[in-house]
């Protein structure tokens, strides 16, 4: 069953590996790759751009963007957390409405997706235990932070 690992394990992990004992770069890039394997790893803050959960131009492609399905599978990252985050701008009705359309525009582009785009591929994770679940699966892991 694979773990949660957290940076800061995977850090710790690493100076014991490099410097806890002597080994030989194969046997290191070994552990490190049994290591990687055995857990669960995550990004706990991966902005998005709307534009790019389309039809046309979405995640499922190699983007320029900060994380995409493809960069996920090749460097071993099982969860995204993809985060809705909108700027304050001015503290008026006005303002207001931007930013909930900003956050709204957001979580529609997430669920799009794990639900449209990208369902064999994405899930979307709502506890840890669901993490767990799709990680096993095979499928990559989609969750939302705000």
């Amino acid at each position: 069953m694979k773990r949660i690992l957290t940076g800061a394990m995977l850090i710790a992990l690493t100076v014991t590996c490099l410097f806890g004992q002597a080994a030989d770069d194969a046997t290191l890039k070994a552990k490190a790759r049994k290591i990687h394997k055995d857990v669960i790893t995550l990004d706990t803050h991966d902005d998005i751009n709307t534009a790019n959960f389309t039809k046309e131009r979405n995640y499922t492609q190699d983007l320029q963007s900060q994380v995409t399905l493809p960069k996920m599978r090749a460097g071993g990252l099982d969860v995204a957390w993809f985060i809705v985050y909108t700027g304050q701008g001015e503290l008026s009705a006005d303002g207001y409405d931007r930013a909930y359309k900003n956050a709204i525009d957001k979580f529609d582009a997430i669920h799009r997706l794990t639900k449209e785009i990208a369902p064999a591929q994405i899930e979307l994770a709502l506890t840890s235990k669901d993490v767990r679940r799709i990680a096993k699966s095979g499928k990559l892991v989609a969750m939302i932070g705000v």
